[in-house]
Protein backbone atom coordinates (compact mmCIF):
# COMPACT_ATOMS: atom_id res chain seq x y z
CA UNK A 1 0.00 0.00 0.00
CA UNK A 2 1.13 3.91 -0.74
CA UNK A 3 0.44 6.51 1.05
CA UNK A 4 -1.88 9.91 -0.15
CA UNK A 5 -2.96 13.20 1.43
CA UNK A 6 -6.02 14.76 0.10
CA UNK A 7 -8.02 18.30 0.47
CA UNK A 8 -10.99 19.73 -0.54
CA UNK A 9 -10.93 21.30 -3.79
CA UNK A 10 -11.40 24.84 -2.74
CA UNK A 11 -9.72 25.01 0.69
CA UNK A 12 -5.95 23.58 0.18
CA UNK A 13 -4.17 22.73 2.91
CA UNK A 14 0.25 22.64 2.67
CA UNK A 15 1.97 19.78 4.56
CA UNK A 16 4.87 20.99 7.33
CA UNK A 17 4.78 17.33 8.21
CA UNK A 18 3.22 14.06 7.59
CA UNK A 19 4.20 11.34 9.79
CA UNK A 20 2.59 7.31 9.51
CA UNK A 21 4.02 5.09 12.12
CA UNK A 22 4.42 1.34 12.42
CA UNK A 23 5.93 -0.92 15.21
CA UNK A 24 9.70 -0.49 13.23
CA UNK A 25 9.33 2.04 10.58
CA UNK A 26 7.81 5.84 9.57
CA UNK A 27 6.46 6.15 6.27
CA UNK A 28 5.56 9.81 5.35
CA UNK A 29 2.30 11.63 3.35
CA UNK A 30 3.93 12.25 0.10
CA UNK A 31 4.46 15.98 -0.25
CA UNK A 32 2.41 18.53 -2.91
CA UNK A 33 1.99 21.96 -3.37
CA UNK A 34 -0.72 22.30 -2.44
CA UNK A 35 -3.43 19.54 -1.60
CA UNK A 36 -6.27 20.74 -3.51
CA UNK A 37 -8.65 18.14 -5.36
CA UNK A 38 -11.69 16.04 -4.43
CA UNK A 39 -12.07 15.71 -1.27
CA UNK A 40 -10.88 11.83 -0.26
CA UNK A 41 -9.09 11.60 -3.76
CA UNK A 42 -5.55 10.17 -3.95
CA UNK A 43 -3.52 13.42 -5.02
CA UNK A 44 -0.08 12.40 -3.89
CA UNK A 45 2.62 9.61 -4.39
CA UNK A 46 5.55 8.22 -4.21
CA UNK A 47 5.95 6.49 -7.40
CA UNK A 48 9.12 4.79 -6.85
CA UNK A 49 8.09 4.20 -2.88
CA UNK A 50 8.51 0.52 -2.46
CA UNK A 51 5.23 -1.68 -1.91
CA UNK A 52 4.49 -2.02 2.21
CA UNK A 53 1.59 -3.81 3.67
CA UNK A 54 2.19 -3.07 7.11
CA UNK A 55 -1.33 -1.17 8.79
CA UNK A 56 0.08 1.55 10.51
CA UNK A 57 -0.29 2.52 13.96
CA UNK A 58 -0.11 6.39 15.14
CA UNK A 59 -0.52 9.02 12.95
CA UNK A 60 1.45 12.48 13.41
CA UNK A 61 0.65 15.72 11.03
CA UNK A 62 0.96 19.56 11.08
CA UNK A 63 -0.63 21.04 8.51
CA UNK A 64 -1.55 24.42 6.90
CA UNK A 65 -4.94 25.18 6.44
CA UNK A 66 -4.38 27.97 3.67
CA UNK A 67 -7.84 29.62 3.90
CA UNK A 68 -7.43 30.30 7.01
CA UNK A 69 -4.10 30.78 7.64
CA UNK A 70 -3.65 28.42 10.55
CA UNK A 71 -1.78 26.03 11.29
CA UNK A 72 -3.20 22.22 12.72
CA UNK A 73 -1.67 19.62 14.41
CA UNK A 74 -2.64 15.95 14.74
CA UNK A 75 -1.31 13.56 16.74
CA UNK A 76 -3.79 9.88 17.37
CA UNK A 77 -3.85 5.84 17.44
CA UNK A 78 -5.17 4.96 14.11
CA UNK A 79 -7.88 1.77 14.28
CA UNK A 80 -5.56 -0.42 13.12
CA UNK A 81 -7.55 -3.63 13.59
CA UNK A 82 -10.04 -2.05 11.25
CA UNK A 83 -7.92 -0.95 8.88
CA UNK A 84 -6.88 -4.74 8.50
CA UNK A 85 -10.22 -5.62 8.35
CA UNK A 86 -11.35 -2.88 5.63
CA UNK A 87 -7.84 -4.00 3.36
CA UNK A 88 -8.88 -7.60 3.40
CA UNK A 89 -12.48 -6.68 2.34
CA UNK A 90 -11.29 -5.87 -1.20
CA UNK A 91 -8.17 -4.38 -3.28
CA UNK A 92 -6.63 -1.37 -1.53
CA UNK A 93 -3.89 0.34 -3.10
CA UNK A 94 -4.02 3.10 -0.88
CA UNK A 95 -4.17 4.57 3.25
CA UNK A 96 -4.91 8.63 2.23
CA UNK A 97 -5.57 11.12 4.87
CA UNK A 98 -7.18 14.22 4.46
CA UNK A 99 -6.76 17.86 5.45
CA UNK A 100 -9.28 19.85 6.25
CA UNK A 101 -10.32 23.49 7.49
CA UNK A 102 -10.88 23.65 11.60
CA UNK A 103 -8.08 20.87 12.08
CA UNK A 104 -10.60 18.08 10.63
CA UNK A 105 -8.54 14.98 9.78
CA UNK A 106 -10.08 12.27 7.90
CA UNK A 107 -8.16 8.51 7.16
CA UNK A 108 -9.58 6.46 4.74
CA UNK A 109 -8.64 3.32 2.70
CA UNK A 110 -8.65 3.16 -1.44
CA UNK A 111 -8.53 1.00 -4.37
CA UNK A 112 -9.48 1.37 -7.44
CA UNK A 113 -13.00 0.41 -7.15
CA UNK A 114 -13.86 1.29 -3.59
CA UNK A 115 -13.17 3.46 -1.24
CA UNK A 116 -14.19 3.06 2.55
CA UNK A 117 -14.13 5.68 5.64
CA UNK A 118 -11.87 4.55 9.02
CA UNK A 119 -11.95 7.39 11.30
CA UNK A 120 -11.46 10.97 11.60
CA UNK A 121 -10.15 13.58 13.88
CA UNK A 122 -9.88 16.98 15.02
CA UNK A 123 -6.90 18.38 15.97
CA UNK A 124 -5.25 21.55 17.88
CA UNK A 125 -4.01 25.21 16.10
CA UNK A 126 -0.79 25.60 17.00
CA UNK A 127 2.06 28.06 16.01
CA UNK A 128 5.10 27.50 13.59
CA UNK A 129 7.38 29.36 12.40
CA UNK A 130 7.97 30.54 8.99
CA UNK A 131 11.34 30.12 8.92
CA UNK A 132 10.56 26.55 9.85
CA UNK A 133 8.01 25.56 7.36
CA UNK A 134 9.22 27.84 4.82
CA UNK A 135 13.33 28.23 5.26
CA UNK A 136 13.87 28.62 1.53
CA UNK A 137 11.84 31.87 1.11
CA UNK A 138 13.49 34.13 3.17
CA UNK A 139 11.21 36.95 5.38
CA UNK A 140 8.31 35.37 4.07
CA UNK A 141 5.12 36.36 6.43
CA UNK A 142 2.35 33.62 7.07
CA UNK A 143 -0.19 35.88 5.68
CA UNK A 144 1.99 36.52 2.13
CA UNK A 145 2.70 32.62 1.55
CA UNK A 146 -1.60 32.18 1.85
CA UNK A 147 -2.07 34.58 -0.32
CA UNK A 148 0.68 33.82 -2.96
CA UNK A 149 -1.30 30.28 -2.84
CA UNK A 150 -5.12 31.52 -2.86
CA UNK A 151 -3.92 33.79 -6.13
CA UNK A 152 -2.65 30.92 -7.66
CA UNK A 153 -6.42 29.28 -8.10
CA UNK A 154 -9.47 31.71 -8.98
CA UNK A 155 -11.93 29.12 -7.90
CA UNK A 156 -10.26 29.17 -4.27
CA UNK A 157 -9.94 32.98 -4.30
CA UNK A 158 -13.62 33.15 -5.61
CA UNK A 159 -15.11 31.03 -3.08
CA UNK A 160 -13.31 33.40 -0.93
CA UNK A 161 -14.85 36.40 -2.07
CA UNK A 162 -18.79 35.28 -2.54
CA UNK A 163 -18.68 32.85 -0.02
CA UNK A 164 -16.40 32.65 2.42
CA UNK A 165 -15.35 30.17 4.70
CA UNK A 166 -18.45 27.98 5.79
CA UNK A 167 -18.81 26.50 9.63
CA UNK A 168 -17.24 24.18 11.07
CA UNK A 169 -20.24 22.38 11.06
CA UNK A 170 -20.48 21.87 7.50
CA UNK A 171 -16.92 19.87 7.42
CA UNK A 172 -18.16 17.54 10.26
CA UNK A 173 -21.61 16.94 8.47
CA UNK A 174 -19.67 15.93 5.46
CA UNK A 175 -18.17 13.07 7.57
CA UNK A 176 -21.42 12.03 9.13
CA UNK A 177 -22.54 8.23 8.90
CA UNK A 178 -26.15 6.92 8.08
CA UNK A 179 -27.50 3.66 8.08
CA UNK A 180 -29.59 3.54 4.59
CA UNK A 181 -29.61 0.76 1.11
CA UNK A 182 -30.01 1.78 -2.17
CA UNK A 183 -33.62 0.62 -3.24
CA UNK A 184 -34.29 0.22 -6.71
CA UNK A 185 -37.81 -0.10 -8.04
CA UNK A 186 -38.04 -0.19 -11.67
CA UNK A 187 -42.04 -0.33 -11.96
CA UNK A 188 -44.36 1.63 -14.75
CA UNK A 189 -45.77 5.04 -13.92
CA UNK A 190 -49.27 5.80 -14.98
CA UNK A 191 -49.35 9.23 -15.05
CA UNK A 192 -51.14 8.82 -11.25
CA UNK A 193 -49.25 6.58 -9.24
CA UNK A 194 -46.29 3.68 -9.72
CA UNK A 195 -47.70 0.02 -10.59
CA UNK A 196 -45.21 -2.85 -10.39
CA UNK A 197 -44.39 -5.38 -13.41
CA UNK A 198 -45.47 -8.49 -13.13
CA UNK A 199 -43.06 -11.03 -12.88
CA UNK A 200 -43.45 -12.90 -16.18
CA UNK A 201 -43.92 -9.31 -18.37
CA UNK A 202 -41.47 -9.89 -21.23
CA UNK A 203 -40.83 -5.84 -20.63
CA UNK A 204 -40.07 -6.26 -17.23
CA UNK A 205 -37.03 -3.89 -16.66
CA UNK A 206 -33.94 -5.80 -15.15
CA UNK A 207 -31.45 -3.99 -12.68
CA UNK A 208 -27.95 -4.62 -13.71
CA UNK A 209 -25.67 -2.41 -10.88
CA UNK A 210 -25.46 0.81 -9.00
CA UNK A 211 -22.50 3.34 -8.00
CA UNK A 212 -21.83 5.34 -5.84
CA UNK A 213 -19.65 8.70 -4.76
CA UNK A 214 -20.75 10.17 -1.54
CA UNK A 215 -19.64 13.84 0.27
CA UNK A 216 -17.91 11.82 3.34
CA UNK A 217 -14.74 11.35 0.17
CA UNK A 218 -15.80 7.49 -0.05
CA UNK A 219 -17.16 5.40 -3.52
CA UNK A 220 -18.27 2.49 -4.11
CA UNK A 221 -17.93 0.96 -8.21
CA UNK A 222 -17.93 -2.91 -7.18
CA UNK A 223 -21.28 -3.84 -8.60
CA UNK A 224 -21.34 -6.33 -6.02
CA UNK A 225 -24.92 -5.91 -4.52
CA UNK A 226 -23.41 -4.83 -1.65
CA UNK A 227 -24.87 -1.52 -1.85
CA UNK A 228 -28.32 -3.04 -1.51
CA UNK A 229 -27.90 -4.04 1.56
CA UNK A 230 -28.14 -1.60 5.10
CA UNK A 231 -24.71 0.04 5.50
CA UNK A 232 -23.63 2.94 6.77
CA UNK A 233 -22.46 5.73 4.13
CA UNK A 234 -22.22 9.09 4.12
CA UNK A 235 -24.33 11.56 2.10
CA UNK A 236 -25.00 10.63 -1.51
CA UNK A 237 -22.57 13.03 -4.30
CA UNK A 238 -23.19 11.46 -7.63
CA UNK A 239 -25.09 8.02 -8.45
CA UNK A 240 -25.36 6.29 -11.17
CA UNK A 241 -27.91 2.86 -11.88
CA UNK A 242 -27.43 0.85 -14.98
CA UNK A 243 -30.93 -1.44 -16.09
CA UNK A 244 -32.32 -3.23 -19.08
CA UNK A 245 -34.96 -3.68 -21.10
CA UNK A 246 -34.68 -6.63 -23.13
CA UNK A 247 -31.77 -5.38 -25.30
CA UNK A 248 -32.32 -1.86 -24.67
CA UNK A 249 -29.74 -0.45 -22.18
CA UNK A 250 -30.41 2.41 -19.91
CA UNK A 251 -28.04 4.13 -17.35
CA UNK A 252 -28.88 7.39 -14.91
CA UNK A 253 -26.24 9.54 -13.20
CA UNK A 254 -27.57 11.72 -10.38
CA UNK A 255 -25.29 14.59 -8.69
CA UNK A 256 -26.80 16.07 -5.06
CA UNK A 257 -26.58 19.85 -4.47
CA UNK A 258 -24.71 19.81 -1.07
CA UNK A 259 -26.50 22.05 0.46
CA UNK A 260 -30.03 20.56 0.05
CA UNK A 261 -29.24 16.64 0.25
CA UNK A 262 -27.53 17.77 3.87
CA UNK A 263 -30.77 19.25 4.76
CA UNK A 264 -33.06 16.39 3.89
CA UNK A 265 -30.70 13.75 5.39
CA UNK A 266 -30.68 15.64 8.78
CA UNK A 267 -34.70 16.46 9.06
CA UNK A 268 -34.94 12.43 8.01
CA UNK A 269 -32.62 11.20 10.34
CA UNK A 270 -32.89 13.70 13.03
CA UNK A 271 -30.64 12.47 15.78
CA UNK A 272 -31.40 8.55 14.93
CA UNK A 273 -28.52 8.01 12.01
CA UNK A 274 -28.24 4.39 12.84
CA UNK A 275 -32.14 3.91 12.18
CA UNK A 276 -32.28 1.78 8.94
CA UNK A 277 -33.16 3.52 5.81
CA UNK A 278 -34.14 2.68 2.26
CA UNK A 279 -32.95 5.39 -0.27
CA UNK A 280 -35.43 4.41 -3.02
CA UNK A 281 -34.90 4.97 -6.30
CA UNK A 282 -38.11 5.18 -8.76
CA UNK A 283 -37.77 4.52 -12.51
CA UNK A 284 -39.79 4.34 -15.81
CA UNK A 285 -37.20 4.55 -18.57
CA UNK A 286 -40.20 4.51 -21.17
CA UNK A 287 -42.02 7.09 -18.89
CA UNK A 288 -39.20 9.37 -18.66
CA UNK A 289 -40.19 9.09 -15.74
CA UNK A 290 -37.97 9.23 -12.33
CA UNK A 291 -38.19 9.60 -8.49
CA UNK A 292 -36.10 9.61 -5.44
CA UNK A 293 -37.78 8.95 -2.11
CA UNK A 294 -36.34 8.17 1.60
CA UNK A 295 -38.61 5.59 3.63
CA UNK A 296 -37.99 3.93 6.98
CA UNK A 297 -40.46 1.64 9.35
CA UNK A 298 -43.02 3.70 10.80
CA UNK A 299 -43.99 5.57 8.11
CA UNK A 300 -47.11 5.48 5.70
CA UNK A 301 -45.34 6.74 2.61
CA UNK A 302 -41.54 7.45 1.58
CA UNK A 303 -40.65 10.86 1.72
CA UNK A 304 -39.54 11.99 -1.50
CA UNK A 305 -36.64 13.78 -2.69
CA UNK A 306 -37.27 16.74 -4.18
CA UNK A 307 -36.43 17.44 -8.12
CA UNK A 308 -34.42 20.81 -7.08
CA UNK A 309 -32.08 18.92 -4.52
CA UNK A 310 -30.22 16.92 -7.65
CA UNK A 311 -29.48 17.05 -11.31
CA UNK A 312 -29.66 14.35 -13.98
CA UNK A 313 -29.16 12.56 -16.75
CA UNK A 314 -30.42 9.55 -18.41
CA UNK A 315 -28.64 7.55 -21.67
CA UNK A 316 -30.59 4.90 -23.70
CA UNK A 317 -28.47 3.00 -26.08
CA UNK A 318 -25.48 5.32 -25.27
CA UNK A 319 -27.13 7.93 -26.39
CA UNK A 320 -29.27 11.12 -24.44
CA UNK A 321 -32.78 10.27 -23.53
CA UNK A 322 -33.46 12.27 -20.79
CA UNK A 323 -32.23 15.51 -18.47
CA UNK A 324 -33.58 17.36 -15.72
CA UNK A 325 -34.76 20.78 -16.17
CA UNK A 326 -32.44 22.29 -13.65
CA UNK A 327 -29.08 19.89 -15.94
CA UNK A 328 -25.91 21.73 -15.86
CA UNK A 329 -23.16 19.49 -15.29
CA UNK A 330 -20.14 19.69 -18.29
CA UNK A 331 -20.00 17.45 -20.68
CA UNK A 332 -18.41 14.24 -19.43
CA UNK A 333 -19.51 14.39 -16.01
CA UNK A 334 -20.99 11.26 -16.06
CA UNK A 335 -17.54 9.34 -16.67
CA UNK A 336 -15.97 9.05 -12.83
Amino acid sequence: MKISGSAHTLYPVDTFFGLLYTKDKVREIPHRYPFKGEWGRILSTHILEDEDDTVPQILDVVYLSVVEKKFYSVEERLRDSYLRECISEYPVTHIVIGMAPYGLVVVWVCGPLKSKYIDSYIGEEINVGMDQFAPSIEGVSLNDYCEECIEKFDDVKQNILHGGLPPKSLFVKYMQQFVYRYFPMLEKWDGDKWEPYKEEDPLRPQLDWCEESLYDGTYDKLHDGRLMNYHEAGKPKRLAVKWHVGKCEYSAYFWFDEVKICEIFDRFYGIHRDTKSDFIIRIDGEAKKYELALFRYGLKVPQVIPATAYQMIVFKNKFEDYRSENYDQPHGAWIW
